[in-house]
């Protein structure tokens, strides 16, 4: 089961087409691909504060493309919208907290948001100061509402994969970005 972790799942049969729509999505909101190896990770939990972003792109399997980034406890809500939106399709985002209780997500259909379940707090995670979407919501729990959608492996995450768990369905591709200077710098 899902723990400490979070996921984008697209609906699509073609994981290269979503990372090409990924990476378009991160250079529109100011990053850029590099050349970093999967565990040159900036070591920055909170999402807004990365220097540097790393993704695994899992191969379709039931139907879905798995996203995980590093580290493996938050998703990107607005890429999850935004992947949805560019490529098409239904796209899920998740976040599951260790109890199994405490979790976030959404469906997105094209451009709609077919259902959202959040609550934003700022808060101190791991030392980082920063905002978490976790809810108390046990009804359904979050291995119900995985089934329900027919998710794949809600058992990985971006360092299991790092660690040599490689997905049934093939390897994942690798995306890492790096935060553009801006032109003041």
């Amino acid at each position: 089961m899902m723990n400490n972790s979070a996921a984008i799942y697209v609906a699509h049969s073609d994981h290269a087409a979503v990372t090409t729509a990924l990476a378009a999505i991160l250079a529109e909101q100011g990053w850029h691909a590099v050349d970093l190896p999967p565990h040159a990770i900036s070591g920055i939990i909170m999402i807004p504060d990365k220097p540097y972003r790393h993704f695994f792109i899992a191969p379709s399997t039931k139907g879905w493309v798995a996203i995980w980034e590093d580290p493996r406890y938050f998703a990107d809500r607005n890429l999850a919208r935004a992947l949805a939106a560019r490529l098409h399709t239904r796209s899920v985002w998740i976040e599951v907290g260790g109890n199994g209780v405490s979790w976030a997500r959404g469906v997105y259909q094209d451009d709609t948001v077919g259902e959202e379940r959040f609550e934003a707090v700022e808060t101190t995670f791991y030392g980082e100061r920063g905002v978490v979407h976790l809810a108390f919501d046990p009804d359904p729990l979050p291995e119900e509402w995985i089934s329900q959608l027919g998710l794949p492996y809600p058992e990985l995450h971006y360092e299991a994969i790092l660690a040599g768990a490689i997905p049934p369905a093939g390897p994942p591709l690798h995306l890492a970005v790096q935060r553009r200077a801006s032109a003041a710098q």
